[in-house]
Parts: C-alpha cells; sequence; structure tokens
C-alpha cells in the first residue's frame, strides 16, 4: 500500500492508477488528473484536490475528513459509504504542532469546501456529507441515496434529476438550489428552507418536511398584491401619468414567490423579504432602506439604482446579480446623462452569494460583506470606504 502522507504532488497524472487502501493524508494533489483513479477504502483526510480533475474516480469507503475539494471536478465519481465532514490535520514541525493550512486558503475557512465543484451524476448513498460548503455545486442526476447532508450549505446548488432517497436534508441552506425532478421520497428537510427553491416535478408527499419553510400563496398576504402590481405598472410605464406607485414599507413577504414581478421605482421601506423568492424580480431604482432580505434568493434580479441602504442580505443568494448605476430618465423618458448609483451603504452582506454579480459604481460604504463569495464578482469603481470585509477571492 502507498504512503504518500504530506507528499506535494501537485499538478501530477494518476489516471487509472490502483491506489486502493493508500495512506495519502495531508497530501497536496492540486489540479491533479485522477480520471478513474481507484482510492477505494484510502485514508484521504485533509488531502488537498483544489481544482482537481477527479471524474469516475473510485472513492468508496475513503475518509474524505477535511479533504479540500473546491473547484473539483468529481462527475460520475463513485462517492458510496466516504466520509466528507470537516476535519483539521495537525503535524509536528520544529517541535511545535501546527495546524495544516493550504496556502491557496485565503480565508482559513474550514477545509469541508466543496463550493464549486462538479458531480454530475456521482454515486453519493450513504456518504456522510454534513456541514459542508457545496455552494454552487452541480449535482445534477447525482445519486445520493440515504445521504447525510446535515447542516450543509447547499446554496445554489443544482440537484435537477438527483435521487434523494431517505437523504438527510435537515437544517441546509437550500436558497436558490434547483431540485426540479428530483426523487425525494422519504427525505428529511426538516427546519429547511424550501420556498427559495425549484420545486417542478417534485413530488413531497412522502419527504419529512416538519418545520420546514415553504411558499405562501399570495392571497395570505394584507395587500392584493397583483392589483398593486397592475396600478404600477401603468405608474412605470406612463411615467407618472396613470396608476399609482407601489408603496409597501413595513409590508411582510417573508417565505413568498416574487420571482420575475417588477417593482421599479416602488417604496419598500423596512419590508420583510426573509426567506422569500425574487430570482429575477426587477427593483431597479426601488428603495429597500431598512428591508430585511435576509436568506432570500436574489439570484439575476435588477437592482440597478435600488436604494438599499441599511438593508439585511444576510445569507442571501445574489449570483449574477446586477447592481451597476441606473441611468437617469426626465419625465419624458430622455436620458440626463447622468446615473444613479446603487446605495449598500451600511447594508449587511455578510454571508452572501456573490458570485457573477455587477456591483459596478455601487456604493458599499461601511457595507459588511465578511464571509461573502465574491468570486467573479465585478467591483470595479465601486465605492468601499470603511467597508468590511475578509481577502476578496481573486477574480
Amino acid at each position: 500500500m502507498a504512503d504518500l502522507s504530506l507528499a506535494n504532488l501537485c499538478g501530477y497524472n494518476f489516471s487509472n492508477v490502483n491506489l486502493r487502501k493508500s495512506k495519502m493524508v495531508g497530501a497536496s494533489m492540486c489540479e491533479c488528473v485522477l480520471i478513474r483513479t481507484d482510492f477505494c477504502e484510502a485514508d484521504l483526510f485533509a488531502v488537498d484536490f483544489c481544482d482537481a480533475n477527479l471524474s469516475e474516480a473510485n472513492f468508496a469507503g475513503c475518509d474524505l475528513r477535511g479533504t479540500y475539494l473546491r473547484g473539483a471536478t468529481l462527475d460520475h465519481a463513485n462517492l458510496e459509504n466516504a466520509d466528507l465532514r470537516d476535519g483539521h490535520l495537525m503535524f509536528s514541525e520544529e517541535k511545535e504542532l501546527r495546524l495544516l493550512s493550504h496556502h491557496h486558503d485565503l480565508s482559513q475557512r474550514a477545509l469541508a469546501d466543496m463550493t464549486g465543484v462538479q458531480m454530475v451524476g456521482a454515486k453519493l448513498s450513504n456518504a456522510t456529507i454534513i456541514q459542508t460548503d457545496l455552494t454552487g455545486a452541480s449535482l445534477q442526476g447525482a445519486i445520493l441515496k440515504g445521504a447525510d447532508l446535515r447542516d450543509s450549505n447547499l446554496t445554489d446548488v443544482d440537484l435537477s434529476g438527483a435521487i434523494l432517497v431517505d437523504a438527510n436534508l435537515s437544517n441546509v441552506d437550500l436558497c436558490g438550489t434547483d431540485l426540479s425532478g428530483a426523487d425525494v421520497r422519504g427525505a428529511n428537510f426538516a427546519n429547511s428552507n424550501l420556498a427559495t427553491c425549484n420545486l417542478e416535478g417534485v413530488d413531497l408527499s412522502t419527504a419529512k418536511i416538519e418545520n420546514a419553510q415553504t411558499v405562501r400563496p399570495l392571497s395570505s398576504l394584507d395587500v392584493d398584491i397583483r392589483e398593486v402590481l397592475r396600478e404600477h405598472g401603468l405608474w412605470v410605464s406612463s411615467f407618472g401619468a396613470q396608476g399609482s406607485r407601489a408603496v409597501l414599507d413595513g409590508y411582510d413577504f417573508s417565505f413568498v414567490d416574487f420571482r420575475g414581478f417588477s417593482l421599479m421605482g416602488a417604496t419598500l421601506k423596512g419590508v420583510n423579504f426573509t426567506g422569500s423568492n425574487l430570482a429575477g424580480m426587477e427593483i431597479n431604482m426601488a428603495d429597500l432602506s431598512g428591508a430585511n432580505l435576509a436568506k432570500s434568493n436574489m439570484m439575476g434580479a435588477s437592482m440597478s439604482g435600488a436604494n438599499c441602504e441599511g438593508a439585511d442580505f444576510n445569507g442571501a443568494n445574489l449570483r449574477n446579480a446586477n447592481a451597476e448605476p441606473q441611468e437617469n430618465l426626465n419625465k419624458n423618458g430622455a436620458s440626463t446623462n447622468k446615473d444613479w448609483p446603487t446605495n449598500f451603504t451600511d447594508a449587511n452582506l455578510a454571508n452572501t452569494n456573490l458570485t457573477n454579480a455587477n456591483f459596478a459604481g455601487a456604493n458599499l460604504s461601511s457595507a459588511n460583506l465578511v464571509h461573502a463569495k465574491t468570486s467573479r464578482t465585478n467591483f470595479t469603481n465601486a465605492k468601499m470606504t470603511d467597508a468590511i470585509m475578509e481577502a476578496i477571492e481573486p477574480n
């Protein structure tokens, strides 16, 4: 059996190699090509597989605790009965114990990081993946029968067509997750938010949804929102000559599906959008000051020129959202050659997913961006005075 513990093997090609039952604790294998490599029952504790190609690899029964899989490709890999929990490796250096930390792990996040991994069609039956960050991962058609995903972050994950029979998804963050066509018979969604998911073609009749948050119907709201939207649409299209502006300050719209709705220029001060599905929503030039948008799904939302001063976006999914400046028009619809920047002054953007979002020219003065995912986020000419944030991930 091979013992490659703590070895630096970055960039090597181990495709089709038999590494069954090998010991590779803490090894660096980032950017390795490991297509169809057999790791069956190997000890891979805290191995660095960052950006590695692990397509069709066999990880059946492997100890993958603490493994760093950020950006790795695991399409059609076999991870049945694998253990993917968090873990930390201490090692001796100059008579001192040190915590193993990979050089590219800029924010010192836990190593149970599978952000953006590609696992299309992967076999994960009975795998243990608790407290793991899978933000932006692709698990389309994956087999997760009996898998334990408790307390994990599945924000913006593609689980379309996945087999989740008897899987444990309790306390899981599913903000913006695509579950369309998934088989969820017997799956446990206790204490999870299903209101922001795509559940097209999903049968929840045998799933466990105790204390799970589902979508509130529009009929349950304290206002006839469809009539408000109709009048507001007339107001927008006529530049205020017809209809009436939507004034919805302070309303409770938590866990409501507003996908694709348009509230451009509306006043939404202090509105509670907690856990709501706002994907693709148009809120350009709207006033959202002091609004609560925590855990909301705002994927692809258009919010140019919006006033979000003091708003709470904690844990929201803003992937592909557009917050660039809004061109000012006069009452006749003609350009004034002036732009109105989107205002996030004092806003809480902690723990948000800002992947591919456009914040060019935005005012982020004194905003909180701690633990925000900023991969490929556009901050060109953004005002960041006194903003609180960790190191921005490289684009």
